[in-house]
């Protein structure tokens, strides 16, 4: 037993491990005073060829392709020198707007900046119905300024939470969906640009394969979940209930695979939760796994 103890301990401790320059450009602008966004330049385009920024934010420009391009804005106001293969342009955004620029050397390459007073991050992964949803965002306003977050499912945008800015303009607020929907941040007459979350309602199996004293627990997710997080835990007695000892990734096939050497018998489950490996979006029923 007190192997095992230590064994399943030793994971859970790699486990929360697991959890646990400025910018030239060829005009001056660019040094770093916010978060960048990278653009690519290919042989024939800009890729994103639009981006949403923070006022305040910096745009970087890499040549990706062997074809030297410039980046320079319609209106003339400002633009780099000949930009050769690797090499990169830098621009600094403090007002907000939309900025065409284009290519001189290639005017068919052509690419928008928007600047925003206040930005909502894309959701980085689908969500759950009813569970809990942290967003997030940034906004150049004073701290302590309201923001709403608004939800549209299908019939215009409804307040479903509400926070601040704070003293580094950043917010977050958790909204709790039913389904997918297309959530902004307002402030007074700023609003971000609509970012869309995906709800999915899955379900999560598990088996146990016991041999000797080698276990695999294959946990499958439905709908198709590649590269969603699920963590697996087990009943132990010495931490008074459920205790994570693992973490996997699923895979194409849908399945996250969990291997131990286990010298007793355990009850184990898994739980797909959000990449912060707590936020729970579903779970399994219990499997009894290691030698009897």
């Amino acid at each position: 037993m007190r192997r095992a103890a230590l064994a399943i301990a030793a994971a859970a401790l790699a486990l929360g491990a697991a959890t646990a320059s400025a910018q030239m450009a060829h005009d001056g602008h660019g040094m770093d005073s916010g978060p960048a966004a990278a653009v690519s330049m290919s042989a024939d385009a800009y890729a994103p060829a639009e981006v949403d920024v923070l006022a305040g934010d910096t745009v970087r420009w890499s040549n990706d392709s062997v074809r030297a391009h410039t980046v320079s804005a319609d209106d003339g106001t400002w633009t780099s020198a000949r930009i050769v293969s690797s090499d990169s342009y830098s621009h600094r955004f403090d007002d907000p707007g939309s900025f065409s620029y284009y290519c001189k050397l290639h005017v068919f390459m052509r690419g928008v900046v928007h600047v925003e007073r206040i930005l909502l991050d894309a959701p980085k992964e689908p969500g759950a119905p009813g569970r809990a949803y942290a967003l997030h965002g940034r906004a150049a306003l004073p701290a302590d300024s309201p923001v709403t977050i608004e939800a549209d499912a299908g019939a215009g945008f409804q307040p479903v939470a509400q926070t601040t800015v704070g003293a580094d303009g950043a917010f977050a607020a958790d909204v709790v969906p039913q389904a997918s929907a297309t959530y902004r941040a307002v402030s007074g007459s700023d609003a971000s640009a609509p970012q869309h979350l995906l709800v999915l309602d899955r379900t999560l199996a598990a088996s146990g394969r016991t041999r000797g004293h080698r276990v695999t627990v294959i946990a499958t997710v439905a709908p198709a979940s590649p590269g969603a997080t699920v963590v697996l835990q087990m009943r132990l007695k010495q931490r008074f209930g459920w205790w994570p000892v693992a973490r996997a990734k699923v895979g194409r096939d849908s399945r996250a695979t969990f291997r131990l050497r286990l010298e007793h018998r355990y009850r184990a489950r898994a739980v797909l939760t959000l990449a912060d490996g707590a936020t729970q979006l579903a779970l399994s029923r219990t499997v009894h796994v290691g030698p009897r």
